[in-house]
């Protein structure tokens, strides 16, 4: 059931006002759900589902015909930490920009997004529909909440709506998020001697990984292999060789690349390396939505970029030009649900969205109100031009 909430107008800053009053860390958007579903009931779309993780999928516009544009966003906010000068949920407006957790990242986007798309509506000239999704779980792992959307929906293109300064991205990064186990044979740390002690594998491995070649991109640049935590078992290990170390990578991939490929390679430099007791795999922990529904998504993640001729993005860049907006295409360096859309599915993709990137995630996050109300307006162009 849809939540009872004041009536709004198409007021794109007050509704994401609305949303940065409703707090929805990752695994707890049940709250900005009723409100997103409300608003597209108040709005006019005439089709609004929730799936069973939790997502809420609207369409406005000409009932049966197919589905132009999907602008997807995600509900789910990142914690709050640091010391904020307002109050993270407050939805605090000064010196023009709505502060508060998730006004970039991005309760911005989907705001714009459902208003444009009621604007469009209204006008009569929709000869196809306009979807709307907000999705749950995206700052755990990207594209696996997106995937039960697009199941419910095929557009002919998606607009991720993520920060981008209402500049086009037409690509990102993808990654991949291995793990790699060293392992050892325990034995008294007074004698270990008797033992195989896998942190020295683990330096070995680090220090060889370190200088493995990786490939490049003209657009999106070089693709990267950090480590982000080592542990070993037993933890902690108290006068004992451990019997095994396993060190985190994030691998973040070009256009193109396969994850058997990306593997093969670093068990290539790791056996030239004279390592040879390990094993390497793709992470899959658990996710668990607030619906209740479970899964275990591997953390691959494609990356992607459309055609610089495509006619998708030429329609966009007269869209922004139309409203005085920089039209040149780049790329984001981080992962968005785009990996689904675009990485597993190839339906032509862009990034278009309120707010800075660097913005996202911060203390006394904010976001420019004019860039909210200009998103209104070019969505709006958009969604006339790709559906009437």
């Amino acid at each position: 059931m849809a939540m009872k909430m004041e009536k709004f107008d198409l007021d794109v800053i007050k509704l994401a006002q609305r949303m940065v009053r409703t707090p929805s860390l990752s695994g707890d958007e049940g709250g900005m759900a009723d409100l997103v579903e409300s608003c597209m009931h108040q709005f006019g779309f005439s089709d609004v589902r929730r799936d069973a993780y939790g997502s809420v999928l609207g369409f406005i516009g000409p009932e049966n015909a197919d589905t132009a544009l999907l602008f997807d966003g995600h509900m789910d906010v990142v914690p709050v930490v640091g010391q904020w000068s307002v109050d993270p949920f407050g939805g605090e407006i000064k010196h023009g920009r709505l502060y508060g957790r998730g006004s970039t990242d991005m309760k911005g986007g989907i705001a714009a997004a459902l208003c444009a798309a009621a604007e469009a509506a209204s006008t009569g000239k929709l000869k196809y529909r306009i979807a709307v999704s907000a999705s749950v779980l995206e700052e755990v792992i990207e594209g696996y909440a997106l995937s039960s959307i697009l199941d419910l929906c095929t557009p002919r293109a998606v607009v991720i709506c993520e920060p981008s300064k209402l500049r086009i991205k037409a690509g990102q990064k993808g990654r991949i998020e291995l793990v790699l186990t060293l392992h050892g044979k325990t034995a008294h740390a007074a004698s270990p001697e008797h033992g195989v002690n896998p942190l020295y594998a683990a330096a070995q491995a680090l220090e060889a990984l370190r200088s493995l070649p990786l490939p490049s991109h003209p657009a999106l640049g070089q693709a990267l292999l950090v480590p982000t935590d080592i542990i070993s078992t037993p933890f902690p290990s108290v006068s004992m060789i451990p019997l095994s170390t396993t060190i985190r990578f994030d691998r973040r991939t070009l256009p193109g690349e396969k994850k058997e490929n990306i593997m093969e390679q670093i068990e290539r430099c790791l056996r030239a390396a004279g390592i040879a007791d390990f094993s390497l795999a793709v992470t899959d922990a658990e996710v668990k939505t607030f619906t209740g529904e479970k899964g275990t998504p591997a953390r691959w993640l494609p990356a992607w970029q459309l055609d610089n001729k495509h006619a998708f993005l030429f329609t966009t860049q007269s869209c922004l030009v139309q409203h005085g907006r920089d039209s040149r295409a780049g790329c984001w360096h981080f992962c968005t649900n785009g990996s689904e859309s675009a990485g597993r599915r190839n339906i032509p993709t862009i990034g278009l969205g309120p707010g800075n990137e660097e913005d996202a995630h911060t203390v006394d996050e904010s976001i420019a109100l004019d860039q909210l109300t200009d998103a209104v307006k070019i969505y709006r162009s958009m969604c006339l031009s790709f559906a009437s």
